[in-house]
């Protein structure tokens, strides 16, 4: 047996920061830099950023190491406290992984999946009690590195779009199923749902101009999950803007393509979510007339109130200002 094969050598965390401080380095024009300048006119590479990152990507390949080891390693010098990253730039970090993580070949990426998997089913997600802050104020990255205030799914959350912002429409594409097959099963808190909805909802554009069939594949998913929360939550408390997330998506991007899907999976949520969404199944009135004295009498019978208020709350409910949204961001 070759003496060499006795002595594998196992990169630690270091060799991965100092890998990607390098590239972070030469990409924000550090001098003198680690790659030496030249005349690029004439050259294989067009500036010393893709020279980087194409050395980065052969020596991480060149590595006695699996590729889901390696894709994990490149995770963990951000999602890990690591001394060698500075804190006031972590973003350049993240674009930096982004690139030689979808620059290698399936293995080396597929892993931020099972990644996401994992937040989703951390207690930060699963709790059905209210979070202490605003959720969405909490899935902030920015807002919450700057108040040192993070948790690792909002540090999940921006290194999935750092590394879904560089991949190409073929490697995006597995979204739908990882969303139908992997993440749809695990999704039963409105927390959950929410983190989904934020994780995805970036990348909606680009899939309605490069893959339409892969847009109405997640607009029908989103349904689902939702309708499996519905069933599995006995309070929704963010109903509003996940309705106003879910028109957004029907007016923008899918429009009646999905309709029967839909409608199918509308008509069986509480009244109060049917209440909500009565424009995007086009509801009879006497659907909606329905849903809303439902609605109506659900809210008197668990708050006792005289008869008068009872009236005024009901036809709150019923008229039709009560339908618009506040436009919450997701």
């Amino acid at each position: 047996m070759n003496p060499r094969e006795d002595n594998v050598w196992i990169p630690d965390d270091t060799y991965y920061c100092k890998l990607i401080g390098r590239l972070v380095d030469t990409m924000a024009g550090k001098s003198p830099g680690p790659f030496p300048n030249c005349d690029w006119r004439f050259n294989e590479f067009p500036n010393p950023a893709a020279h980087a990152l194409h050395v980065t990507c052969v020596e991480l390949m060149a590595l006695a190491v699996p590729g889901k080891d390696v894709g994990n390693a490149l995770l963990n010098v951000v999602l890990k406290s690591q001394p060698l990253v500075p804190r006031e730039n972590i973003t350049a970090w993240m674009n930096a992984i982004g690139l030689v993580i979808t620059a290698l070949p399936e293995p080396y990426w597929i892993v931020l999946h099972d990644r996401i998997v994992s937040v989703m089913g951390s207690p930060a997600l699963t709790s059905e009690t209210e979070w202490a802050g605003y959720p969405f104020a909490l899935l902030d990255f920015t807002a919450c590195h700057q108040s040192y205030s993070e948790m690792n799914c909002s540090y999940v959350l921006a290194l999935a779009h750092a590394v879904w912002h560089h991949s190409s429409i073929g490697q995006l594409s597995l979204i739908p199923k990882f969303l139908s097959e992997t993440l749809k099963p695990v999704v039963q808190t409105e927390f959950q749902l929410l983190y989904v909805y934020h994780l995805v909802g970036p990348f909606l554009q680009r899939f309605q101009q490069e893959r339409t069939r892969c847009m109405l594949e997640i607009g029908v998913a989103f349904y689902e999950m939702l309708q499996a929360v519905d069933q599995h939550c006995q309070h929704l408390s963010y109903m509003d803007p996940i309705c106003d997330f879910l028109y957004h998506i029907k007016y923008m991007y899918t429009g009646d393509s999905v309709k029967e899907q839909v409608e199918k999976i509308i008509m069986t949520l509480r009244p109060a979510m049917k209440l909500r969404l009565r424009f995007i199944t086009h509801s009879s009135k006497i659907e909606t007339s329905s849903a809303a004295a439902t609605v109506a009498s659900t809210s008197s019978s668990s708050t006792p109130q005289p008869p008068t208020s009872s009236l005024s709350s009901s036809s709150a409910v019923a008229s039709p200002s009560s339908a618009q949204h506040a436009h919450t961001p997701i």
